[in-house]
């Protein structure tokens, strides 16, 4: 009776976690195809004395900072990477394009009164030379529509390991308490309790 017991919250606690699953990944999905307003456009300027490949590779982490700084991916996406970025800072790929232009000056970025910028960037200075090389990256990556957002499928590949470890475990454990009492529970319970409750 309690092995039949366990089987039911087994199978109960399966069918919950694949109703969550049917009714989360709609809504992720809904939220990874969600539009994003197109952005503004920004008037012409002069040409940037940068290398796109050069910026695509600080803002990766492929090649370092001269200074020693994180890069950006750590905090930011632009569209780049795997998984897109990280999500503490805001996305850079309309950052060019839009009002926020100036903010991608040197001296702003290497400012110590940001909050979560400054104390790294004040002592790990982003130079000159490495601010052209990410100007012109983020030129480039304005000029291509936004991508979505790979939340969608991170939560489906994150819900699908899950459900298939569970089912591993299940069968691996499924006849433990049977094997380790070389018996049915009813047994175990007989030599328990000495014979009380019948057989």
């Amino acid at each position: 009776m309690i092995l039949r017991d366990g089987k039911k919250g087994l199978k109960r606690f399966l069918r919950f976690a694949l109703a969550t699953l049917f009714i989360l990944l709609p809504m992720a999905a809904a939220a990874q195809t969600a539009e994003t307003p197109p952005a503004q456009e920004a008037p012409a300027a002069p040409a940037e004395q940068g290398d796109y490949k050069t910026g695509r590779a600080l803002f990766s982490g492929e090649k370092r900072f001269t200074n020693g700084g994180p890069p950006c991916i750590s905090c930011h996406s632009a569209g780049v990477g795997e998984l897109g970025g990280g999500i503490l800072g805001p996305n850079l790929a309309q950052v060019y394009a839009g009002p926020k232009r100036a903010l991608l000056m040197t001296g702003w970025v290497n400012s110590p009164g940001l909050p979560v910028m400054g104390p790294i960037f004040s002592a790990k200075n982003i130079t000159e030379a490495e601010m052209e090389h990410l100007r012109v990256f983020f030129s480039e990556t304005a000029k291509q529509p936004v991508a979505a957002s790979k939340t969608g499928s991170f939560v489906g590949a994150g819900a699908a390991g899950f459900i298939g470890i569970m089912i591993f475990f299940s069968i691996v454990w499924s006849g433990r308490y049977r094997k380790r009492n070389k018996g049915t529970a009813h047994d175990a319970l007989w030599r328990n309790y000495g014979g009380k409750g019948g057989k």
